[in-house]
């Protein structure tokens, strides 16, 4: 290879890093800005209510706006299917685990009476994983969340992490919590494998992009379509 490819191939790899490196930035500032978002919209009124329950995921982080997000996306398809305006009130909190959920966002449910609940916690307590912890938590999640709320298992975290045994043992948790408390579970490990790709993902190869969070919705449209 000459010395003027050598310097090109350079110049592109000196982009490519950069444009990553700019996406990682967005990405970390989004948590603030999604933030904002959702607060901002919960204040928008609606004939129906769809509360959001959980983390990062539910934030959109990784989606290119928070409302294309699996939240976002929900709502819009609720608003669709049923003729009338939905308000969003997204409780979540990036890097929230199942007792953050319990403390935090379950006692403000209080305040509202929603339609429709939906809720994806666990993933992070997966990453470091006690399944014991994990089952006593997520029980008692389920004994405070209404029934019929709509309850995803764990994603697939792709060969990027590689947590599938620790996954699946969350899920049996999940399927066993859930019918014994009149809970839908969605089955989101699937809808995650199925077609796994890179271009389901954001820079940080972790949260889900606009394409990956279609997906997520899609699970969670199996049952909440039925509502």
């Amino acid at each position: 290879m000459g010395k003027r490819a050598l310097i090109i191939v350079g110049f592109l790899l000196a982009i490519l890093i950069l444009a990553e490196l700019l996406s990682l930035l967005q990405l970390r500032a989004s948590l603030t800005t999604n933030a904002e978002y959702w607060q901002q919209r919960s204040s928008e009124p609606g004939e129906l209510t769809y509360v959001a329950l959980g983390d990062s995921t539910a934030q959109g982080i990784g989606a290119r706006q928070p409302d294309k997000g699996y939240v976002g996306v929900l709502a819009d398809r609720l608003a669709t299917k049923t003729g009338k305006s939905i308000r969003v009130v997204n409780l979540s909190v990036s890097g929230a685990r199942i007792r953050d959920v319990i403390d935090k966002q379950i006692p403000q449910l209080k305040d509202y009476s929603p339609d429709f609940i939906t809720i994806e916690a666990g993933a992070n307590d997966v990453v470091k994983y006690d399944a014991k912890k994990f089952a006593n938590d997520f029980q008692e999640l389920a004994e405070l969340i209404p029934p019929n709320t709509v309850v995803a298992n764990m994603p697939y975290f792709g060969g990027r992490i590689s947590r599938d045994t620790q996954i699946k043992s969350a899920n049996g948790i999940v399927a066993e919590s859930a019918v014994k408390n009149d809970l839908l579970v969605v089955d989101l490990y699937t809808y995650t494998k199925v077609g796994d790709t890179p271009f389901n993902y954001a820079a940080d190869l972790f949260h889900p992009s606009n394409r990956g969070y279609r997906n997520w919705a899609d699970a969670f449209w199996t049952k909440l379509k039925d509502l």
